[in-house]
């Protein structure tokens, strides 16, 4: 009896693993079946694979846009899948990796593009994303905008120094304060440059401790403006310490990437509340560099606002669509620069002109196309189909242009 049911107890051991064992597949047409062209020509997104992303976004609270920082196509593309969402699914808000100050005054602007310029212009480093194309894309989208009502959430660490200490100067307690606050200010003015952005938030080592004793000097009232201003400024030289200190070997890269993800989730959860309702769950558009648009851990090993995102969405009862851009011809000269293993999900190279392939077609494939390349590829392969939903390819794109402000280009 024994040796019959261990007989019978491998034989079901077996029958399960060929069961489990995938059908052959034909990788080269499930992309082919899963590739769909688009066109975002005067702002218009349409075209089957526009089609596609819609049909799959209609029960999405956030849209997350993983971009490649600089290029000439994405905030156009941007532009378009946001008007969209406006017209078509009732969004009303887009989060953005910028410098929160300076999107406050953009959205003062409502739209107003000379305005927004000049102020990129008055503070170099202020909007971190400032070619012509990123500021056209925050000046439409901040038209929605009323007093009280930002339309454009930025989510970003203090970008430009002296746009702060200007505000915080008449709000300090006494002239030595405001004395130490000059200080400050005038340092930062001189040092803060588009050519050497990070001169004094990030490589002097000395930023930080100033304005701890600066925050602690103003002992400003938890929640008070001061207090949000001199919260951010220390926040952002810690978060950059990390990262110039783990460039000269200090174990502590980590935080730089986990702090900063932890920041975009306080950020986007401040905003959320001030129009989150009990019958209103509001509709948001993310646009932030591609490692943060990662479901799950990124490639830096933070575990992102995108996650967040989703999982917030899950807890909503809704859920969140992930959409990684891939410019060719700019930044990235090829398909294969987000990685070699690409080459599974793009075999005869970078399309010739813009599609959009759905991942969500491929995720129960991924161990097929995994197997295509090197075992040392395999993890990122995988991380990054199950990471988005889909990909969006811009053939023939370029750098940004800078015109408006006259900044040197990346």
């Amino acid at each position: 009896m024994r040796v019959l049911l261990l007989a019978l107890a491998v034989l079901t051991v077996a029958t399960t693993a060929r069961a489990q064992t995938p059908p052959p597949v034909d990788t080269r047409a499930l992309l082919a079946a899963n590739t769909r062209p688009f066109t975002y020509a005067d702002g218009k997104l349409a075209g089957p694979g526009a089609d596609v992303l819609f049909g799959q976004m209609k029960d999405s609270q956030f849209v997350f846009l993983g971009e490649s920082h600089h290029d000439h196509e994405t905030p156009i593309f941007a532009g378009a899948l946001y008007s969209r969402l406006q017209q078509d699914l009732g969004y009303r808000y887009l989060a953005v990796e910028q410098d929160p100050l300076a999107i406050e005054a953009v959205n003062s602007y409502r739209g107003d593009l000379a305005k927004i310029a000049a102020l990129a212009k008055r503070y170099p480093t202020h909007i971190g994303f400032a070619s012509d194309q990123d500021l056209a894309f925050l000046a439409e989208a901040s038209k929605g905008s009323k007093p009280g009502s930002p339309a454009v959430w930025g989510l970003e660490q203090a970008q430009g120094v002296a746009p702060y200490l200007e505000e915080l100067l008449p709000r300090a307690p006494d002239a030595a304060t405001r004395a130490a606050t000059q200080a400050l200010l005038d340092e930062a003015r001189l040092k803060e440059t588009r050519a050497n952005q990070g001169a004094f938030l990030h490589d002097d080592a000395t930023t930080l401790p100033r304005l701890m004793a600066l925050k602690a000097a103003y002992a400003a009232k938890p929640g008070s403006r001061a207090d949000l201003l001199l919260t951010g400024l220390v926040t952002s030289a810690r978060i950059y310490s990390y990262n110039r200190r783990a460039n000269a070997g200090e174990r502590v890269g980590l935080y730089n990437n986990t702090e900063r993800e932890a920041l975009f989730k306080r950020a986007f959860m401040g905003h959320y509340r001030q129009v989150a309702s009990a019958k209103v769950l509001p509709k948001v558009m993310f646009k932030f560099g591609s490692w943060h648009g990662y479901r799950g851990r990124s490639p830096g090993g933070a575990f992102t606002i995108a996650n967040f995102a989703h999982e917030f969405a899950i807890a909503n009862g809704r859920e969140a669509y992930g959409i990684v851009i891939v410019p060719t011809g700019g930044y990235e000269a090829d398909v294969t620069e987000e990685g070699p293993w690409m080459k599974a999900l793009f075999p005869d190279g970078p399309p010739k002109s813009p599609v959009i392939l759905d991942l969500r077609a491929i995720q129960p494939w991924s161990r097929v196309f995994a197997n295509q390349v090197p075992d040392d590829q395999q993890a990122a392969l995988r991380d990054y189909i199950f990471a988005h939903d889909a990909v969006v390819v811009l053939p023939n794109s370029a750098k940004a242009r800078w015109d408006l402000t006259g900044f040197p280009v990346p």
